[in-house]
């Protein structure tokens, strides 16, 4: 009778250790810039086409970097630094920067206005600047 070796018998006990299992699973990726703001859903692009304002527009008026307001066309969150001021060039309104999260036409008073005459919105515009007068700080 012939002996048959299996190819396990071949090796020692040694030489091919047995390796548990491995689960593979996709790691956290490194933050490389652990103080950048992250980056959150906005209309600051809407907003400026509304304003028919270019990328070199609000450069100009803010007075930023222009690969600053590049990354906030790209998805970025301005700084408190220009947070204000670009809200108040896009929308108009520098007390309400969460403006800039909603889309121009999701705003109710732009809707109401739309599809006004020119002396219909300065006829309104007037009686709410005479119904809330503006606090003196």
């Amino acid at each position: 009778m012939q002996h048959v070796v299996k190819a396990i018998d071949a090796f020692g006990a040694n030489d091919c250790p047995q390796l548990p299992p491995v689960a593979l699973r996709m790691g956290r990726p490194t933050r490389i810039h652990k103080n950048a703001t992250p980056h959150r859903f906005h209309y600051i692009v809407e907003w400026a086409e509304r304003r028919n304002l270019t990328q070199a527009d609000i450069t100009r008026s803010l007075g930023a970097n222009k690969s600053n307001v590049s990354r906030w066309f790209s998805g970025s969150i301005p700084s408190e630094m220009y947070l204000i001021p670009l809200t108040a060039l896009l929308t108009g309104d520098d007390d309400e920067p969460a403006a800039l999260f909603r889309h121009p036409d999701d705003d109710w008073l732009a809707r109401s206005m739309r599809g006004r005459t020119a002396d219909e919105v300065g006829r309104i515009k007037a009686m709410i600047d005479a119904a809330f007068p503006k606090r003196v700080a």
